[in-house]
């Protein structure tokens, strides 16, 4: 049989003061024009997700090259 503790676990006074400052201050920093666009597109996501349709690809390769990169070509010099 395990024996679990949970000593420990309790936020002191202070603590407590801190996290709720913290938090009221995180609130107070959030733009709610941002914030309602942000939950409008999540639930557009959403609603996408649930008719099935495919996730718009974002990234895409513009090219690929191999061999090593030369920190001189980057700056512009030609060799």
């Amino acid at each position: 049989m395990r024996t679990v503790s949970f000593q420990g676990t309790g936020l002191s006074h202070s603590q407590r003061l801190r996290m709720d400052q913290q938090q009221a201050i995180a609130r107070s920093f959030i733009n709610p024009i941002l914030q309602a666009q942000v939950d409008q597109t999540i639930r557009t996501l959403d609603e996408r997700k649930e008719q099935g349709a495919k996730s718009e690809k974002v990234w895409f390769l513009d090219y690929e090259e191999k061999g090593t990169p030369c920190v001189a070509e980057m700056a512009g010099y030609t060799l």
